[in-house]
């Protein structure tokens, strides 16, 4: 719904309107809503501070476990008894909070676990839950990239630098893939309330299946009992166990797929627009990884950048299929 600002006075001033329609418009004004934000915001705020202190008083996880599930109890029931809207903001970020907070639980008591796949599906399904429970499309989000955990997904930091490891591509594409598509056949059979936790869903699985591709573009993949060489196996017996998939095999299927997705969706929307960033990203990454910075290679890239430029915008005016 559209917002206009207007000032009924000056409108009755210029003889636009009159006296009685400028109380009407008066009376039918929506509250200023900037002062309901800065009080939710200062109850976050609080909530956190609270938090923050009773774990420094109390550093236990016991103690950030029944913080967590008070601060889902107090989003519950903020959102089921507040007026209107008036605290949808403190309910999403108590809710954030809660789950949040128990995922970190989760985490916390699986710290030591040889084996994460346990922990990783516990926080997919809790998140998942919390996401389809309280309608949070960011809790989405980290449900599908907390199931990417259970197959060696995921990310690093360090000084400067921040990285990406995905231990499983085909794996990673073939499941992430089948959710992707799942999820947009699901999206025009379900709830108007569900389609865009539907969406958020399947754009995430969308983004690591391309990551997937991505690695795989660079080092392949090892397919076997023994995934990882380690330096506690002898290389020739880990050889020998293991299939390794070529580089070409994902530096060649990442394109076509893009391309093949590119035609089939709307021309503008997410699916045309991502595969097309992530096309260039590939182009990029394989030309300094085959060619190198070179000023014959540099010249044939630069016509073969005006070559496929020139066969997008032909793409981009066929109509779409879907």
């Amino acid at each position: 719904m559209a917002t206009i600002r207007i000032d009924p006075q000056q409108l009755q001033a210029a003889g636009l309107i009159d006296a009685e329609m400028a109380q009407l418009i008066a009376a039918h004004a929506l509250p200023d809503s900037r002062f309901g934000l800065f009080v939710n915001l200062s109850l976050i705020m609080g909530a956190l501070a609270v938090a923050a202190g009773t774990i420094a008083l109390v550093p236990d996880a016991t103690t950030g476990l029944l913080l967590a599930i008070v601060a889902v109890a107090a989003a519950e029931i903020t959102r089921r008894f507040a007026p209107g809207a008036s605290l949808k903001v403190l309910s999403a970020g108590l809710a954030l909070m809660g789950v949040l907070g128990l995922a970190g639980w989760i985490g916390w008591q699986y710290e030591d676990a040889p084996d994460t796949t346990m922990p990783a599906l516990l926080i997919t399904l809790l998140l998942g839950a919390g996401a389809v429970w309280f309608r949070s499309a960011f809790l989405m989000v980290l449900s599908v990239l907390a199931f990417g955990a259970v197959f060696g997904t995921g990310t690093g930091y360090w000084h400067a630098c921040y990285g990406l490891f995905v231990e499983e591509p085909i794996m990673t594409i073939a499941v992430f893939g089948a959710l992707t598509a799942g999820l947009y056949a699901l999206r025009s059979r379900i709830a108007e309330t569900w389609k865009n936790l539907a969406s958020v869903a399947a754009r995430t699985a969308f983004f690591l299946v391309n990551f997937a591709f991505w690695v795989g573009s660079l080092w392949g993949d090892d397919l076997g009992p023994a995934y990882r060489y380690s330096d506690e196996t002898d290389w020739e017996t880990w050889r020998a166990a293991t299939t390794h998939v070529p580089e070409a095999v994902f530096s060649i299927g990442w394109p076509v797929l893009l391309v093949a997705i590119m035609a089939r969706s709307r021309n503008g929307g997410f699916l045309s627009v991502t595969s097309t960033v992530f096309l260039a990203i590939h182009a990029y990454t394989q030309y300094f990884e085959t060619f190198g910075a070179h000023p014959w290679t540099l010249l044939v890239g630069g016509i073969v950048l005006v070559g496929l430029a020139v066969g997008a915008a032909k793409l981009m005016k066929l109509p779409a299929n879907t």
